[in-house]
């Protein structure tokens, strides 16, 4: 068995290490049970205290809080964590059970993995008593939220011993979680959505199918840890997730040109069907084959701030024929495996490759994520709708912050289109009459070369041009949730208005630990439509007319708010539209806390009480 699929079972489970302290378990390979969990305790005051940035977690000095009040801290969060099983099992972790990241085999599978996403890691790997593996969210030293992937150290030999030894069971489970981290799925605690297990479960066969395995083995920990039944409030049945994987099984063979990828063949691969016993042990299949796609060195690369090597960019082309195949809008969303679809060839191989290149160092460096596809069918749709379409089908940027944008060129129609995450709108929204023109120049004067010989040549890096600004314009703000609530934020406001008062210091919107932040919080939807003239709760006209209509919202803590809705955000989210009376978890950026109604760009929302 490679050494990737083992794990040493000697590790003991104790406190971290590395000042990081369990905040909330948001999401898990399968979903949660549909018991509900406790209520949470009052958050720790952030208005006590400046928040600094925080370091990574594999860059930290070791510099751990006092015993004493570390434990305190844990104890007060640990309260209110659930763990949820492959299986859906509510499992709680307690206090003292988050442990130091794991021994180098265990991250050199998680690595491995991520060599064949295509996209930098954006999580750390750590040791916990879950049944098998978990996405988490953990707050370190600074008090801001890092990802981690949890999982037990016997997982390894448990999973195996329990699908008759099938060497792919825990890959897949390590890919499904790494899944949620890739597209920000982790961010509610307590629970998870269907929606977002599906798509997991998606990219767990995506993946596994560019890493060598039969659909079979790519479903064997699904079709035998998970017991089958009715969709529950927070988990998916098990038939619709063997779907899911099945589903991103065949479109890794389908942009891999493989051939047969729906028929025959793809029935052929299943090793036991959802009916089937649990197959007898075999030789372990071997993960060390070379992808069809192979990833390009990055050896010149910084490297990335965790703990294992970092995954590699994409090469330019999918199959021998250097076409790219674009996934068809409106089936389950699955995170991309690319930054540049081409479904001509035409692209200059160099120049698609540096691109490639670029828009990875921008997603590791700053979080930012542009896709930009070239594409012979909109679908019906015009490239405006199809562009929004596709940042969904393909999860581009981190579903809960909104930082991603997709570029759509369609030069045989004649149409081109940008579609901007809501996050990164307010930023790039002055450069859409720029970009745009770029993209029209591409069709009116670079197409006709790009077709007369057969390669656009010179003209690929022009290309790029609208990608690129799109990508720089983002990377001077945070993408990290800072506060875990709006009182938190608002608190932190105050106090810095009260300074500002008494010192006679003028407002420094850089020096500022609010401006434009990012917050998650808990409220219900008041009014989907409030009144301009209503003066007891502000709306900004002006400012709707940038970013989309007002929304008021009153926080779990009491505090009524205007959210700006992004025009196209309700269609992104999982959850569906925002209706009234309901609630939701919230995650914004802040516009302006200065009144009596707090003003917030709404960068994304997950449904809670079963909405």
């Amino acid at each position: 068995m490679p050494a990737f699929l083992s794990c040493p079972l000697a590790v003991r489970i104790r406190r971290p290490r590395h000042g990081v302290l369990p905040l909330a378990l948001a999401a898990s390979l399968a979903g949660c049970s549909d018991a509900a969990p406790p209520a949470a305790p009052p958050a720790q005051s952030l208005a006590s205290a400046p928040v600094a940035p925080a370091p990574s977690l594999a860059s930290a000095p070791a510099t751990p809080l006092a015993a004493a009040s570390e434990a305190a801290l844990v104890d007060e969060i640990a309260a209110t964590l659930q763990a949820c099983s492959y299986d859906g099992a509510p499992v709680r972790i307690g206090a003292d059970r988050i442990g130091p990241p794991p021994s180098g085999d265990c991250r050199d599978m998680v690595a491995r993995i991520m060599q064949f996403t295509g996209l930098p890691q954006n999580f750390d790997v750590m040791e916990a008593p879950v049944p098998n593996a978990a996405a988490v969210i953990v707050l370190d030293e600074q008090k801001m939220p890092r990802r981690v992937i949890a999982f037990n150290n016997d997982f390894m030999n448990v999973v195996s011993r329990a699908t008759g030894g099938n060497a792919w069971a825990p890959v897949s489970i390590m890919a499904h979680e790494i899944g949620h981290h890739l597209s920000g799925h982790t961010i509610t605690p307590g629970g998870s959505q269907p929606p977002t297990e599906l798509e997991a479960d998606k990219f767990s066969g995506f993946v596994l199918y560019k890493m060598g395995a039969t659909l079979g083995d790519a479903q064997k920990a699904m079709a035998t840890l998970v017991a089958d039944g009715p969709d529950g409030a927070t988990h998916p049945g098990r038939r619709k997730r063997l779907t899911a994987i099945e589903e991103g099984w065949q479109q890794a063979c389908v942009q891999q040109g493989a051939g047969e990828c729906h028929g025959a063949l793809a029935i052929a691969m299943r090793v036991a069907s959802v009916d089937d016993a649990p197959a007898q042990a075999r030789p372990a299949p071997s993960i060390d084959a070379r992808p069809a796609r192979e990833p390009v060195a990055a050896a010149d690369a910084p490297a990335q701030p965790v703990a294992v090597a970092p995954a590699s960019p994409p090469t330019a082309v999918d199959t021998k024929s250097g076409v790219d195949v674009v996934p068809a809008p409106g089936s389950t969303p699955s995170k991309f495996g690319q930054f540049v679809y081409d479904e001509f060839g035409l692209l200059d191989p160099e120049g698609r490759a540096e691109a490639e290149r670029r828009m990875f160092g921008f997603a590791r460096d700053s979080g930012i994520e542009v896709v930009t596809l070239l594409v012979r069918d909109l679908h019906g749709m015009g490239a405006q709708d199809y562009a929004y379409a596709m940042m969904r089908q393909l999860r581009v940027g981190k579903l809960d912050v909104g930082n991603g944008a997709v570029v759509v060129v369609a030069p045989e129609q004649r149409q081109s289109a940008i579609a901007i995450g809501p996050g990164l709108l307010i930023e790039v929204g002055n450069l859409q009459a720029l970009n745009l023109t770029s993209l029209e120049s591409f069709i009116e004067d670079a197409w006709p070369v790009c077709t007369k010989y057969g390669n656009c040549k010179g003209w690929t890096e022009n290309f790029f041009l609208t990608s690129d600004r799109i990508a720089r314009s983002g990377q001077h703000w945070e993408w990290t949730v800072r506060y875990p609530s709006l009182a938190e934020m608002k608190a932190v406001h105050d106090r810095e208005f009260a300074e500002r008062m008494e010192s006679g210091a003028s407002y420094d919107p850089d020096q500022s630990l609010t401006w434009r932040k990012i917050a998650r919080f808990n409220g219900t939807v008041v009014d989907l439509t409030p009144d301009p003239q209503d003066r007891t709760h502000f709306v900004n006209e002006k400012h709707a007319e940038m970013v989309g209509p007002a929304v008021r919202v009153r926080s779990d803590d009491g505090i009524d708010a205007m959210l700006y809705v992004h025009p196209h955000a309700q269609g992104l989210m999982p959850a569906g539209r925002l209706v009234e009376g309901a609630r939701y978890g919230f995650v914004i950026r802040e516009h302006s806390l200065g009144n009596d109604t707090p003003q917030l760009d709404l960068l994304s929302y997950d449904a809670l009480d079963g909405t």
